[in-house]
C-alpha cells in the first residue's frame, strides 16, 4: 500500500498520510491501523502495517482514477490485480458518457484484471459486478446488478463499473457509494435509477480491508469461475442476481426507446428481452424501468 505524495504531473494532485486522514473518518482510521507510513525515494508513503499482495495506490484528487492507473500502467507500475484509489475525482466516467464524481469516503477505483480467454473476454463487465456483490451481500447488502454495469440495493443505485481494454490491458473502473449519494433531484438523467448509500447497511470500518477482501475475492473467483468453470454456467448464476428479470422495462438503444420484457442474458453476455411477442439480444444501449 502507498500514497502517491507528489502526485502526477497533470493527472492527480499531491497526498500525505494526514491529508488522507482528514478526508474521511474511515480513511483516518486506515493512516492509523496501517502506519507508521515512511517517504521513499520517489515521494511514495509506504504503509508498515500493510499486508502482502497486489499493490494498491492512493493518489490524491485527480479528474479520474482511470487516467491515474492507466498513467501507473504505462510506466510499468500496476501489475494484474493492482489498483488505484482516488480521494476525488472531478471527471469520472461511466456508462454512456456519463459523470462519476463521488463524496468523500466513497470509493473511486481503478482495478487491473487478467484479460480473460476467448468466450469470457465480453463478459468481463459482469464478472466484476458479480464479484463486488458477491463480497457486498457477504457484508449484508442485497446487491442485485442492473445490466451491464450497475449495482442496485433496493432498486437504487450504489455503485457502477465501466471496464476499458487497451492493447490487451484491462482496467475497471469501480465506484461506490460509501461516505454518500446524490439525492434525487440532483440527478440530471430523469431515467437513470436513483442512487442511494451503501452505508450503514455494510458497516465498513476500513476501506484497505475492504478492498483487500474485494482482490482475494477476485483472485478466487477468477480461478474458480474462468478457469475451472464456463461461461454458461457463469451467467445461468447470474441470473439470480440480475434486475428486473421478467419485468416490463424501457430499453434505450441508439437513437431508439422501446418496451420490452427482460427476460435474462445470453451466451455473450447480451441482455435478452422479449419485444412485440419475439427475442432479441440488446448488446448495447440501457434499460430502466417505465
Amino acid at each position: 500500500m502507498s500514497l502517491l505524495g507528489p502526485g502526477l504531473d497533470g493527472l492527480s494532485g499531491p497526498l500525505n498520510p494526514d491529508d488522507l486522514g482528514a478526508v474521511h473518518p474511515v480513511w483516518a482510521a486506515d493512516v492509523a491501523a496501517y502506519g507508521p507510513w515512511s517517504r521513499d525515494g520517489q515521494g511514495l508513503y509506504r504503509a508498515a502495517g500493510a499486508p502482502d499482495g497486489a499493490p494498491l495506490c492512493v493518489c490524491g484528487p485527480c479528474a479520474s482514477a482511470l487516467d491515474v492507473a492507466w498513467a501507473l500502467v504505462r510506466a510499468q507500475g500496476l501489475p494484474e490485480w493492482g489498483a488505484v484509489l482516488a480521494t476525488a475525482q472531478s471527471a469520472g466516467r461511466g456508462q454512456l458518457r456519463r459523470a462519476w464524481s463521488g463524496a468523500p469516503g466513497d470509493i473511486l477505483a481503478a482495478w487491473r484484471w487478467p484479460l480473460p480467454p476467448g468466450p469470457w473476454a465480453p463478459l468481463l463487465p459482469l464478472l466484476v459486478g458479480a464479484v463486488v456483490a458477491d463480497e457486498l451481500a457477504a457484508r449484508g447488502a442485497a446487491v442485485r446488478i442492473k445490466w451491464p454495469n450497475d449495482l442496485l440495493v433496493d432498486g437504487r443505485k450504489v455503485g457502477g463499473i465501466l471496464v476499458e481494454e487497451r492493447g490487451g490491458v484491462v482496467v475497471a473502473g469501480l465506484g461506490l457509494n460509501l461516505g454518500g449519494a446524490p439525492r434525487d433531484h440532483e440527478l440530471r438523467d430523469a431515467r437513470a435509477p436513483r442512487a442511494a448509500c451503501l452505508e450503514p447497511a455494510t458497516a465498513i470500518k476500513s476501506i484497505f480491508g475492504l478492498w483487500r477482501s474485494l482482490v482475494e475475492r477476485a483472485e478466487n473467483w477468477y480461478i474458480l469461475k474462468v478457469s475451472g468453470g464456463s461461461p454458461a454456467q457463469f451467467l445461468e448464476d447470474l441470473t439470480l442476481r440480475l434486475a428486473w428479470v421478467g419485468r416490463e422495462v424501457r430499453v434505450c438503444e441508439a437513437e431508439s426507446e422501446f418496451t420490452a420484457r427482460l427476460l435474462g442474458l445470453a451466451p455473450d453476455g447480451g441482455l435478452v428481452l422479449e419485444r412485440a411477442g419475439r427475442r432479441v439480444t440488446l448488446h448495447s444501449g440501457s434499460v430502466f424501468l417505465p
